[in-house]
């Protein structure tokens, strides 16, 4: 189990789960773009309110107040793209959504 510092203050990074996928798309963070950085505040926030336990917004406090005190963005959406690579659910989910995209793919090709 992987470990994240946010705030000065050291939390353990649980193995995301249907669970935790379910908070992330409630939060903002589709599945198909789970690792973007155009997304990073949004995932950042997400990630942090997951690990923590709080609401995006006191998640957002919480990332304003590391940033304030020194600490850096990048550092936690690290953590956050290493959970989802160590996430065996995860990567099960994005196998199977990119099977879909690919007999959907090959289905158009063959009504052309």
């Amino acid at each position: 189990m992987s470990i994240v510092k946010i705030n000065n203050k050291t939390y353990e990074v649980p193995e995301l789960n249907f669970a935790h996928s379910k908070k992330l798309e409630q939060y903002g963070v589709p599945l198909l773009h789970l690792i973007d950085t155009d997304k990073i505040l949004t995932i950042v926030s997400a990630f942090v309110a997951i690990v923590v336990g709080v609401t995006p917004e006191e998640a957002d406090f919480l990332i304003e107040q590391h940033i304030l005190g020194g600490g850096s963005i990048e550092d936690i959406y690290k953590a956050y793209v290493d959970a989802v690579s160590e996430s065996r659910f995860l990567k099960r989910l994005i196998e199977n959504q990119k099977k879909n995209v690919t007999k959907k793919t090959s289905k158009v090709e063959q009504t052309e």
